[in-house]
């Protein structure tokens, strides 16, 4: 008969091994419980683990979409509150030129230009508004001050107005603008809207583009309003907000609206004073309340257009937000775990670590000293 040895060494060695298996069984089984999913998705799922990238990756995917909404969406209602503040703006800008009439009271002409004057400024702080860094109004050059300090004394738009007006005086042979006939007043803003309105692109406003004299070589060719009143672009930004769908999200200083609140502002400016003639200061009074109802009314048609764009990102919102719940039910379905049965697993992991412990323990307190006394 033979005996066998079983070394004490190799026994805590064995023991050791299994305890260090048991504590990384036990720290995925753990992170299954916390997280509700399995540790690792790939070992779990085999075959399937492409399907479950690919919904995790559509997952991502709509939540990045909605991320990017919210930021349309709060740029629309910005770009909505600031176009309604200047439509408040233009309705403090015609009770003024009603308020005055056909009177030639120099005090109440005064006042109203005052009146003018800091809605004007007050409406250029509008068009400045941005919004985390960019800004509202300037269509795609949103990092660029769309609006220059049109209502300063002095500002570049003021001295180029000035500056046409003399050339048509001089033009027309006229000696001061207080020699200016009814006529001659009604020629001059329909030349100065037309202005106002040129686009460089189109051939038939070339008669209205800026000239040297009275202006700079650096500007000739140019049209009124970029030049001296705006550095936004036409083009407006636009937002993708579903997978398919795409929307402006934001308006521009160069629409109707902005110019004609432009215009107004500096003809009753200009010309609300006891200098001219009753006749020709009716004729601006006229023209400056209806130009001020046109940019009222695209005002209005500005936020409406934000206000329909505002509603698709909404709606694009609820559909994304549908999609998202359905990818995860499947995607929850595939990698989710049983709660129970990995608490389980811990708690018998547990008592299998504490038990190697324990013999091990043991192991260590065997001794030949022990049986030899």
């Amino acid at each position: 008969m033979k005996t066998s040895f079983i070394s004490s060494l190799s026994i805590q060695t064995t023991m050791r091994y299994a305890v260090a298996k048991a504590q990384q069984d036990m720290v995925a089984a753990q992170q299954e419980v916390t997280t509700g999913r399995h540790a690792d998705v790939g070992v779990a799922l085999g075959a399937t683990t492409s399907r479950s990238l690919d919904l995790t990756r559509d997952v991502l995917r709509i939540k990045s979409m909605l991320t990017t909404n919210s930021l349309a969406t709060q740029r629309l209602e910005s770009s909505e509150e600031a176009l309604s503040k200047m439509f408040g703006l233009g309705q403090n800008i015609l009770d003024s030129l009603i308020g005055i009439g056909g009177g030639s009271d120099s005090t109440n002409l005064g006042v109203a230009r005052t009146s003018i004057q800091s809605a004007l400024d007050t409406f250029a702080s509008f068009a400045n508004t941005s919004v985390n860094a960019e800004y509202l109004f300037a269509g795609i050059n949103s990092d660029i001050k769309p609006f220059e300090n049109v209502a300063a004394a002095g500002s570049a738009v003021q001295v180029a107005f000035d500056a046409e007006l003399a050339k048509f005086l001089t033009d027309n042979t006229i000696a001061s603008r207080s020699d200016m006939t009814e006529q001659d007043m009604s020629d001059f803003l329909n030349r100065m809207e037309q202005m106002f309105n040129a686009d460089p692109a189109n051939p038939a406003d070339a008669p209205y583009l800026l000239t040297s004299p009275p202006h700079l070589p650096t500007v000739a060719g140019q049209d009124f309003w970029s030049a001296f009143v705006s550095n936004a672009s036409d083009e407006n930004m636009k937002s993708r907000i579903t997978q398919s769908e795409i929307v402006e999200t934001s308006t521009n200083s160069n629409t109707a609206g902005m110019r004609k609140f432009v215009l107004t502002s500096l003809i009753s400016m200009e010309f609300l004073t006891n200098d001219i003639s009753d006749e020709a200061r009716g004729v601006v009074t006229t023209r400056a309340q209806a130009y001020i109802g046109q940019a009222m009314s695209n005002l209005t048609g500005e936020r409406a257009r934000l206000g329909l764009s505002a509603e698709r990102v909404k709606k694009a919102n609820e559909t994304l937000e549908a999609q998202q719940k359905i990818i995860e039910v499947h995607l929850n379905d595939l990698e989710s775990v049983d709660a129970y049965e990995a608490s389980t697993r811990v708690k018998g992991l547990e008592a299998l670590v504490e038990t190697a412990y324990t013999l091990t323990a043991r192991l260590q307190q065997l001794s030949l000293v022990n049986f030899l006394r």
